[in-house]
């Protein structure tokens, strides 16, 4: 299992992009200069809805392939 950490920051950008399988996924750039990948397989596109652009999120990543920050929850702080 790997090691989740918390991010919270604003989601600057959002992508939506589709893999080699046509697999959609989306890639979220935020203001702290990081970046979010999503997949369907830890977060569930029901959920997708709510990752929009000028959102501050409180995102939990797991670090994926090549170091890259992948989505396992988030919430909205209130």
């Amino acid at each position: 299992m790997n090691n989740t950490r918390s991010i919270n920051s604003i989601i600057t950008n959002r992508k939506e992009l589709f893999d080699k399988n046509r697999n959609q996924y989306l890639i979220l750039e935020l203001a702290n200069g990081e970046s979010v990948f999503v997949f369907a397989g830890k977060v569930k596109e029901e959920r997708w809805t709510w990752l929009t652009e000028n959102k501050n999120i409180d995102f939990t990543v797991e670090e994926g392939k090549n170091g890259v920050n992948v989505l396992v929850d988030f919430q909205i702080p209130v």
